[in-house]
């Protein structure tokens, strides 16, 4: 290796370095978010839930800082194939980190328009589907910090986890809205529909989640993930879900 060579190669692992420690507080951030808006909203914290907006606002500013180190890493160098698979993830993973804080905000938007002294049927439902997106995006932060692509592979199995968990919770909803009627205790039906909602911003998140590990595959691999219908024989390739 040339010292032109090994001196370029230094210093894309220094812009790496800093790019993903820069991605990964951007995450933990962002995590923090959605479990902070989810007890804002079942504690009924209305400064917290009003803390959770106004942070959102950092969440944005560390998506166009790591933007900008991106295109200053690609303008400053002439990056290889692997350097712009790195590029090109991270582009997209930030995208999803901010779209995350984005369902905390919604979530936190939902806790400030409540009454107080509202009993939540669906609570413990909802604490375990926040518990288990919350595994999954600490893994795949650390999946991505490691570039562990068998991390990523076994979290992207668990894909249909989260969904299945919102599509109980709107069959229990439907069952009580079969049960009482709005005209009978409408504000039931209320707190059910806000339990709904708080459930769909969080599988939501889960699929932003199911996305930075589709990124951290296509980082290290240089192709996506098969879809099922190409593990079962199709050759048609599965993209990232935007």
């Amino acid at each position: 290796m040339t010292k032109n060579a090994t001196i370029q190669s230094f210093l894309y692992a220094t812009d790496r370095e800093r790019i993903v420690s820069m991605v990964v507080h951007m995450g933990e951030q962002a995590a923090q978010l959605l479990e902070s808006s989810v007890s804002a909203l079942l504690d009924q914290n209305a400064a917290l839930a009003r803390r959770v907006i106004e942070d959102d606002d950092a969440i944005d500013q560390m998506e166009g800082d790591v933007d900008q180190e991106c295109l200053g890493s690609i303008a400053m160098r002439s990056p290889g194939k692997e350097e712009l698979y790195f590029v090109f993830a991270v582009l997209k993973i930030i995208t999803d980190l901010e779209r995350i804080g984005d369902q905390a905000v919604n979530i936190a938007e939902k806790a400030l328009k409540l009454k107080p002294g509202v009993d939540f049927p669906r609570r413990e439902s909802l604490l375990e589907m926040l518990r288990v997106v919350m595994s999954m995006f600490r893994q795949a932060l650390e999946a991505f910090r490691n570039e562990d692509k068998h991390m990523a592979a076994t979290l992207w199995k668990r894909d249909d986890e989260v969904d299945s968990m919102y599509a109980q919770c709107y069959s229990e909803f439907l069952k009580d809205a079969v049960a009482h009627s709005v005209h009978d205790d409408p504000q039931s039906m209320e707190i059910g529909a806000v339990e709904i909602w708080a459930a769909r911003h969080l599988e939501r998140a889960g699929d932003h989640v199911i996305n930075i590990v589709e990124r951290v595959y296509f980082m290290v691999e240089g192709k996506y993930f098969p879809s099922k219908a190409a593990r079962e024989g199709s050759p048609k390739p599965k993209s990232p879900r935007e």
